[in-house]
């Protein structure tokens, strides 16, 4: 962005000059927001709890694997409270596998989301190494279990 003090002084460089690859970037870039799905929460619902009950409503909560937030508005509008399978890493080797695997997964994405934009094929050795990662998400199920 240039800006301009009258009579030639020119602040943040020429106005007829090549853009920095940020700025082409950006000038190109299309922004599609995704479109909404529910309508959003503005409004609150406070409530006064003991302590014992906030504690117990916390621990249930954490039993079937939701916030508590969440697991109050359920109650509140009586739905159905799904129990969730994910389960934290119980020793240090596990989280830092699980670590490197939302890593790998963030990349995957982030080339697959590449690939569809350019319209390039996949790489030849994406499948043995989705593959892989297959194997190592089945281990990790069946451990679970």
């Amino acid at each position: 962005m240039s800006l301009c003090l009258g009579k030639g002084i020119l602040i943040g460089g020429r106005k007829d000059g090549p853009q920095t690859p940020g700025r082409m970037r950006s000038a190109r870039k299309q922004h599609v927001n995704r479109p909404k799905k529910f309508e959003s929460r503005s409004e609150q619902f406070n409530i006064s709890l003991t302590v014992s009950e906030l504690a117990d409503i916390k621990a249930r909560a954490e039993a079937v694997g939701m916030r508590p937030v969440h697991f109050g508005r359920a109650l509140l509008f009586n739905q159905d409270i799904k129990v969730s399978s994910r389960r934290e890493p119980s020793s240090n080797a596990e989280r830092l596998i699980y670590g490197q695997l939302v890593r790998l997964g963030n990349n995957l994405n982030q080339m697959v989301r590449h690939l569809h934009q350019t319209g390039d094929p996949l790489p030849a050795d994406l499948d043995p190494l989705l593959k892989d990662i297959r194997q190592i998400l089945a281990r990790r199920h069946r451990d679970d279990r």
